[in-house]
């Protein structure tokens, strides 16, 4: 029987929210918030690896087990939560572990608060992972590691082709936990001290950016305007990565703290 509640691994994983990865060991075997933001870098060390014997890999599954782990108190029954595996370090390895009936692909898996959410660039390979935080409406609310080296909440329609799938780890029953997204702003991949657009974000600022694209004239790899519908998808990211070029800002196609400026006062 599990050994903790999805109230309790969801709790746990926000506490990481504002963690910073490590450009070295130093502070990646520390927990402490007040180490969160210590030698930050790109390097993949970060506390969660320390935890799970994967330092200096990629390490959003990685950030996974180390909340459940926080959650279940110890690695027995932290094994019996994620299907007999722990630590996930992979972002397939889960899905593959769980029965059918935990599981399920976008459009055919309900989400809940507690779900790993596991995502693909291209449909097919999945590349990213995280945890549901909250779902309302025609949105699903995550806490992922390593994104853009950082544990950030996220948010993004749910029909958004970026999620490939769930997994519903084996959790004592309880109560759904209830985290309100209001607080949080906006409905976009951002939160208030990690302000950051990405693909698979959507909402009004999403907008934001797309018509400012769109008024300069901006085009995809393929020479198609943009659409101001919300939903950053791979043309969005693709026109931004041509504007941050123009700007001489790394192109990595994300509009964060040094994008969103530039684009706001120079592309008017």
């Amino acid at each position: 029987m599990s050994k903790c509640t999805a109230a309790a691994a969801v709790s746990a994983m926000l506490y990481y929210v504002g963690y910073l990865e490590k450009a070295s060991a130093q502070y990646a075997s520390s927990r402490d918030k007040l180490c969160f933001d210590k030698n930050p870098g790109s390097n993949n060390f970060t506390y969660a690896g320390y935890v799970c014997g994967a330092q200096g890999q990629p390490w959003c599954a990685s950030q996974v087990s180390t909340a459940i782990l926080d959650a279940c108190g110890n690695k027995a029954d932290a094994k019996s939560v994620m299907w007999g595996l722990w630590p996930y370090i992979a972002c397939n390895q889960l899905y593959d572990a769980a029965p059918s009936s935990s599981k399920g692909r976008r459009g055919a898996w309900t989400p809940k608060p507690g779900d790993i959410i596991i995502f693909s660039d291209n449909g097919t390979t999945r590349t990213h992972t995280g945890m549901v935080y909250a779902v309302e409406g025609s949105y699903v609310y995550t806490v992922e590691g390593n994104s853009s080296n950082a544990c950030r909440k996220r948010s993004y329609l749910i029909t958004s082709s970026y999620i490939w799938g769930y997994v519903r780890p084996d959790y004592k029953a309880g109560s759904d936990p209830v985290y309100p997204t209001e607080q949080y702003g906006p409905v976009c991949c951002t939160d208030p001290e990690l302000h950051l657009l990405s693909k698979g974000c959507a909402g009004p600022e999403v907008k934001t950016i797309q018509r400012i694209l769109y008024a300069r004239g901006v085009k995809d790899d393929n020479g198609k305007e943009i659409a101001v519908d919300g939903d950053f998808g791979k043309s969005t990211e693709q026109a931004v990565k041509r504007v941050q070029e123009m700007l001489n800002i790394y192109p990595d196609g994300e509009v964060g703290k040094k994008s969103w400026p530039a684009m706001l006062k120079e592309l008017k």
